[in-house]
């Protein structure tokens, strides 16, 4: 049931839980160096460090995806101008034709 509200969860929700998780990874990872996590812990320690992991997985996946739909929006953006141009340019040349074509039959 937890990673079903995870996948609901928002990005932002996301990040804070993992950070959560860090820290009491970070508590428990000192505990256990020092020979003070008592043996009850080592279960939910373990359980901890898998959630933590998964998490992260689904925040680097989202982040990603992010980047990735960045990249493509500056591709479009790109794309556009680079049409808006080529219009630009289409237009000019097809003015310059005109006006050829009258200075022609004008003369």
């Amino acid at each position: 049931m937890q990673e079903v509200q995870e996948e609901k969860m928002p990005f932002e929700e996301m990040k804070e839980k993992l950070s959560d998780l860090r820290k009491r990874i970070m508590t428990l990872e000192w505990d256990k160096s020092h020979n003070q996590l008592n043996s009850s812990m080592e279960a939910k320690y373990a359980q901890i460090k898998t959630d933590c992991e998964a998490l992260q997985k689904k925040v680097d996946g989202i982040k990603a995806e992010m980047k990735e739909r960045d990249v493509k929006a500056q591709e479009v953006k790109e794309q556009d101008a680079t049409a808006a141009v080529a219009t630009t340019e289409a237009a000019t040349t097809a003015v310059a034709a005109q006006q050829v074509k009258e200075e022609v039959k004008s003369s």
